[in-house]
């Protein structure tokens, strides 16, 4: 496996940086990011770990659609296509639906959205070409489950769903798989800013009892980029610990 290599876009903090450095353990990664300094510390990290395998950050906004097809090509010429893509890079812009203009759901909606179709244009042809390969939609419990101040969010990452059945449908006589995955309430340093008393109501409301963690989604991913989901496509797998059922 030390010749193929997975796109994971918003992988400079976050989940995003999560799944780069544990899929980076099994897999040659490329990640985006918009902080250069950010993008660094990621690869300093994973150049001290123990994996055999390296990890490329490059600086690029999704919403470029230039900059992603010059990167795009520049990625191909170099590795080849990819195995897989994981649309991570995204945005929420919480808050109430009447405080919020165009301009607002405009952001939203390129970043969450519209960056993904300027990636898929260029590598996408290229997977179909190689007649493998999995595109991962990073939704969001949102998409399934109203949240107070985030339609923008959930509408955009609602949109993944429905576009995930649809491109599944164009892409699966080439071999290429098209899922999301919508994680619900995950451990990392966002929720830091949530007071702790809220976080322990937030906790309560899961019916398995605790956050989820970074690892979960690490799984999960790896499970659909990897061989054991090879007959599931344009599906949204839920990972939340209950709090939809």
């Amino acid at each position: 496996m030390t010749d193929k290599w997975i796109l994971i876009t918003g992988g400079s903090r976050g989940i995003g940086q999560a799944l780069v450095t544990g899929l980076g353990q099994n897999w040659n990664v490329v990640f985006t990011g918009r902080d250069e300094s950010a993008i660094q510390g990621v690869q300093t990290h994973m150049a001290d770990s123990n994996s055999s395998h390296w990890v490329q950050g490059i600086v690029c906004d999704g919403n470029d659609e230039t900059r992603v097809e010059q990167q795009a090509q520049e990625l191909l010429e170099k590795y080849g296509a990819p195995e897989a893509i994981i649309h991570n890079a995204g945005i929420a812009r919480d808050g109430l639906h009447i405080h919020q203009n165009a301009a607002v759901w405009r952001e939203v909606l390129e970043t969450n959205v519209v960056s993904m179709i300027n990636w898929n244009r260029i590598l996408i042809p290229a997977m179909q070409v190689q007649k493998r390969g999995s595109v991962v939609l990073m939704s969001s419990i949102s998409a399934l489950k109203g949240n107070v101040g985030q339609t923008a969010y959930a509408a955009s990452k609602a949109a993944m769903s429905g576009m995930a059945r649809s491109l599944a449908l164009e892409v699966a006589r080439f071999g290429i798989r098209v899922n999301c995955l919508a994680p619900g309430l995950i451990r990392t340093s966002m929720l830091d800013d949530i007071p702790a008393q809220k976080l322990k109501e937030l906790r309560q409301a899961i019916p398995l009892r605790r956050l989820g963690e970074t690892d979960d989604v690490i799984q999960t991913v790896a499970f659909l980029i990897g061989e054991g989901s090879q007959y599931m496509t344009g599906q949204t797998l839920v990972l939340d610990g209950g709090l939809s059922a």
